[in-house]
C-alpha cells in the first residue's frame, strides 16, 4: 500500500498543542457530539457481521467521551471478542489441515525496546515498533518471522496492537504500511485515529476505491 506519510503529520512535527493557544471555548467546540445509546442485543451470534461491525463503531463513540459508563466498556469488548471470533473461525475453515492446530499466542509490550510482541507457543513470531509522544502511539515498522507467515499472524498482531492503544486511551499514528492496510481492511478501529488524520485517511481510501472502480 502507498505509505501515508504525505497525509500524515510526520513524526518530528508532532508536539503539544499549548494550552493557552486555544480559545476559552476550544474545549466545548472539539467536544464531540452526544451520540444515542445503541441498542445492543444480549444474544451478538444472531446480529450479522456487517451490523456487528455497525454496533461497535456506535458503542464506541460512546467510549470516546469524557466519562464512559463500565457498561459500555463492556459492551465494545464483547462485540470486539464476537468479531475475532467469527474472523480466527473464517481463518480456520481457509486453513490448510497442516497447520489447523492448537497454538498458544503470546502479546506483550516490550517498553524497554519500544515495541509490541507477538510470542506462539514461546517463539517470537512478530513485532511492531512504535512511539508514544503526548497521548499518540506511532507504529513505525512491523515484522513477522518468514517462518510464521501466511498463518494470519499480521492479522492477530495489529488486531492485539490496536485494542492495547484502545485500552491505554492512546490515539494511533499508523506509518508502517501493515498498519494502514490493516485499518484500509478494518475500518471499525480508525475510531483509534486522531479526528484529523482519520479523515485525511478516510478520503485517501475513497480515492482508491474510485480509481479502482473506473478501470
Amino acid at each position: 500500500m502507498e505509505n501515508l506519510h504525505q497525509i500524515l503529520d510526520h513524526p518530528s512535527a508532532l508536539q503539544a498543542v499549548p494550552e493557552r493557544s486555544r480559545g476559552p471555548r476550544s474545549r466545548h467546540l472539539l467536544a464531540p457530539a452526544p451520540s444515542p445509546e445503541p441498542d445492543v442485543p444480549p444474544d451478538l451470534a444472531a446480529v450479522s457481521t456487517r451490523d456487528l461491525r455497525l454496533l461497535c463503531n456506535r458503542v464506541y463513540q460512546r467510549l470516546d467521551t469524557a466519562y464512559p459508563g463500565a457498561e459500555s466498556r463492556e459492551q465494545y469488548h464483547a462485540i470486539v471478542g464476537e468479531l475475532e471470533h467469527r474472523e480466527a473461525e473464517a481463518e480456520h475453515r481457509g486453513a490448510p489441515e497442516s497447520v489447523r492446530e492448537t497454538f498458544r499466542d503470546t502479546f506483550r509490550d516490550n517498553a524497554l525496546f519500544s515495541r509490541f510482541e507477538l510470542f506462539r507457543n514461546g517463539v517470537m513470531a512478530g513485532y511492531v515498533q512504535y512511539d508514544l509522544r503526548g497521548g499518540q502511539v506511532l507504529l513505525l515498522h512491523a515484522v513477522i518471522d518468514p517462518k510464521f507467515r501466511r498463518m494470519g499472524l499480521e492479522l492477530h498482531l495489529m488486531q492485539a496492537v490496536l485494542l492495547n492503544a484502545h485500552r491505554r486511551r492512546l490515539a494511533v499514528m499508523p506509518y508502517c504500511p501493515e498498519a494502514q492496510d490493516f485499518l484500509a481492511a478494518h475500518p471499525r478501529y480508525l475510531a483509534l485515529l486522531p479526528t484529523r488524520q482519520r479523515r485525511r485517511f478516510t478520503q485517501l481510501m475513497e480515492s482508491r476505491a474510485g480509481k479502482q472502480d473506473s478501470r
